[in-house]
């Protein structure tokens, strides 16, 4: 069986190797019901440790892929969960009865596994291959045994004290000044999002935000009424000397921007602009919503101070969470308010979803507090920047002329200028064709011709090896779609 490992990559053998049998399991290349090989024989074929490939069945198996029989060996186990997807034909259309906004993964498909052989940039995560799944589980069980009865309990629906704490005090040497007591534990980011809104906003109100934005953030405004006013960015993110106008004429109640790799931009908000910014919100009062929703993944350039830790009048409500640097599902996020908010915030996620996952919270303040977040996150930083570099290199070996990117100093995300001869609705159902995807444009913008033109790219979630092939396959696309054009 020939699997590629590449031994220089951070990512263990193991989960190399599960990878790869299971998006083979996904894809219909194995059937169920199909026997693979002996951990000995795979072992042998692939020059590596018993122990590699029994953890990697191990992985399988508890994603429910596999079955092992005694005596018989390991059997693939199709999940019934999981649609059925007829191969693509390269001639068969987009599929534009599925093209719809609100997809997770914002490329107009239906949020199920892609077809074989596709390459997927739409992502909005991190790549979860990068997550320490032993230290992980091993620690999960040791919380186990010693706290059982009170990790399966609902627990303080404020959070898991000791992880408030364990978080005030990454954030106080981050620079940001925080208390236990300001920090509440949400079920990711978004949710803590969702709980601002509910507090600040009612339908009719206003809420300033960056365009374009993010696009799930867009998504719940609309869903609760509130009327979404937008301030252009540019390199150095939002224009705040347009700020001033906006806030006279629309009276917003809030405002929600994203100062650190911005999604989709990957742009930071520079250091005059923040304090620009402050000056002008802080004579009036408006509260600020900070989502800090990737800042610890910087890998070029300095550090720059948040909204929170400027602020002199406590009027910037900060989020953040767990789910990029370590693992989506994990869904632990939080938020850090002071008093007059943090109260009613409580107060309404209490009443929201009563409290997070205490046997999750219990587990990450130990995985937190014993020094792997730090190591976990150089790790991550290490990974993404070889990816990011990987496509910045294949952009600019392939792309067409015509086409702009800018380079992000850290986050998930590259932004994709196209030209003007080359729209996303020409371009999608051609770049499925190549089998690739991306995030569009228009999902991050309220309303705007620019969003025709533009587009995300996630260079995190694939190896620089399929970020390669990936950015080729687009590129492709783009030139089919302006001979089209121009025929």
């Amino acid at each position: 069986m020939h699997i590629p490992l590449d031994r220089h990559n951070l990512i263990p053998l193991y989960l190399q190797i599960e990878e790869a049998l299971r998006c083979a399991i996904l894809d219909g290349t194995f059937k169920d019901g199909d026997k693979l090989p002996s951990t000995r024989t795979l072992a042998s074929e692939l020059s590596v440790s018993r122990l590699t490939t029994e953890n990697a069945y191990a992985e399988l198996g508890a994603k429910g892929l596999l079955q092992t029989r005694r005596g018989s060996g390991a059997y693939v186990r199709h999940p019934l969960s999981i649609p059925a997807i007829p191969p693509l034909d390269s001639n068969e259309p987009f599929p534009l009865d599925r093209f719809t906004t609100t997809t997770s993964r914002l490329d107009g498909y239906a949020d199920i596994p892609l077809p074989g052989g596709f390459i997927n940039f739409a992502a909005g995560i991190g790549s979860p291959m990068i997550f320490p799944l032993e230290e992980f589980r091993k620690i999960m069980q040791s919380v186990l045994r010693r706290h059982a009865e009170d990790a399966f309990s609902y627990g303080d629906y404020c959070g898991y004290y000791p992880l408030r704490d364990t978080l005030a005090r990454i954030l106080s040497v981050q620079g940001i000044p925080t208390r236990a007591e300001q920090v509440l534990i949400t079920n990711g980011s978004q949710h803590a999002i969702s709980l601002v809104s509910q507090l600040l906003l009612s339908a009719g109100d206003s809420v300033l935000v960056e365009e374009p934005t993010y696009a799930e953030a867009l998504t719940l405004f609309s869903l609760h009424g509130i009327n979404v006013v937008s301030i252009p960015c540019d390199q150095d993110g939002m224009e705040v000397d347009k700020l001033a106008d906006l806030l006279e004429k629309h009276q917003p109640r809030l405002i929600y921007t994203i100062p650190n790799f911005h999604n989709p931009t990957g742009r930071c908000l520079s250091e005059a602009r923040r304090y620009q910014l402050l000056n002008i919100v802080e004579q009036t009062d408006i509260p600020i919503l900070e989502d800090d929703f990737v800042g610890d993944l910087r890998y070029n350039g300095a550090t720059l101070p948040s909204l929170r830790s400027l602020s002199t009048r406590g009027n910037v409500i900060y989020v953040s969470t767990f789910s990029k640097m370590l693992l989506p599902s994990l869904r632990i996020g939080y938020l850090v308010a002071d008093t007059r908010w943090y109260t009613p915030l409580a107060r309404i996620k209490h009443a929201d979803s009563f409290t997070s996952s205490n046997l999750i919270q219990r587990s990450l303040d130990a995985f937190v507090t014993v020094g792997r977040y730090e190591k976990q996150l150089q790790r991550a930083c290490r990974l993404y920047k070889r990816h990011r570099d990987a496509m910045v290199a294949a952009l600019r070996r392939y792309l067409p002329d015509g086409c702009h990117f800018e380079i992000p100093q850290g986050g998930l995300f590259i932004w994709l200028q196209l030209p003007v001869d080359v729209t996303i609705s020409q371009l999608m159902p051609l770049a499925w064709q190549q089998k690739v995807t991306f995030a569009r444009g228009s999902c991050f913008f309220k309303e705007d011709p620019r969003a025709e033109f533009s587009l995300r790219l996630n260079f995190a979630s694939n190896t620089p090896e399929l970020i390669a092939e990936g950015i080729e396959r687009l590129s492709q696309a783009i030139v089919l779609c302006r001979q089209q054009h121009h025929s």
